[in-house]
């Protein structure tokens, strides 16, 4: 059998015809695309506002710049910045996922500006998360994003692969004649993505800001849930997935040890 086999004319036209595109999220193509880009769905002013929190947020000395990620920015549950959960067109929009009953699995920032203006290999997410395999992830965009400044770039239809067993960078063996998609989006759209979906982005040539939100989402009565956004969760299961409390010689665990007892062989430890 082919080691990889795709129904490219059928995403191709799905993808450039602008089928994929709409003001309200086509179920069917996001199912088989894997990817659905909303247009104009959250007021201008509300990721205006957002922004705000951003900038101010990013010259504080709480700024949270994730060390070993090429983009990842955190910040507490308790900062500003998480408050766009509890906006009104964000919690109407997610309502239409899982029978009106959300969870959240994470909240963060992913961007790319003039210090951060490297290309981000081609993964799936579902690979660094954990819970059910039924996830998404909202891509929210704070700037305008896009081919210029190292936008997300996708490869529609790659979910339908499901879960790869590692969370390296995969390589891009698709069909050469898929047409991939880097979405020109900006404040008010949002970009819909099946979590197993491969992805990646292109250097900021420009060192124009691309900001994101990267909210990932799963059924409210998901283990993995942190928090509930919309609707009722019976949490009668529950665990701590936390690396050290959960496991004994993880991937992670292992691979920070390597780097910790290389350190130590530098210094003559």
């Amino acid at each position: 059998m082919d080691q990889i086999k795709m129904p490219v004319e059928k995403l191709n036209r799905m993808t450039e015809s602008g089928a994929i595109y709409g003001a309200q999220i086509d179920p069917a193509i996001l199912a088989y695309a894997g990817l659905f880009i909303l247009k104009n769905v959250i007021p201008v002013e509300i990721a205006q506002k957002y922004k705000r929190f951003y900038d101010d947020y990013k010259v504080s000395p709480e700024f949270d710049r994730t060390r070993l990620h090429l983009t990842e920015v955190r910040f507490p549950q308790t900062h500003p910045l998480t408050s766009i959960l509890e906006e009104v067109p964000f919690k109407n929009l997610i309502a239409g996922f899982f029978d009106g009953n959300v969870g959240l699995f994470s909240i963060r920032i992913i961007k790319k500006d003039a210090i951060d203006d490297k290309p981000v290999f081609l993964h799936q997410d579902i690979g660094y998360q954990h819970g059910s395999f039924q996830r998404y992830s909202l891509f929210v965009p704070l700037t305008r994003c896009g081919e210029h400044n190292g936008g997300l770039r996708f490869l529609p239809g790659t979910h339908k692969f499901g879960y790869l067993g590692d969370v390296g960078s995969i390589r891009d063996v698709v069909p050469t004649d898929l047409a991939t998609i880097t979405p020109e989006v900006g404040p008010g759209d949002v970009i819909v993505m099946d979590s197993a979906l491969w992805h990646t982005s292109n250097q900021n040539a420009s060192h124009d800001e691309r900001i994101y939100y990267d909210i990932h989402i799963n059924q409210a009565d998901d283990p993995a849930t942190k928090q509930l956004i919309v609707g009722a969760r019976d949490d009668e299961w529950a665990l701590d997935y936390s690396q050290d409390f959960l496991f004994d010689g993880s991937r992670t665990q292992r691979i920070v040890g390597l780097y910790r007892d290389l350190e130590a062989a530098k210094a003559g430890k």
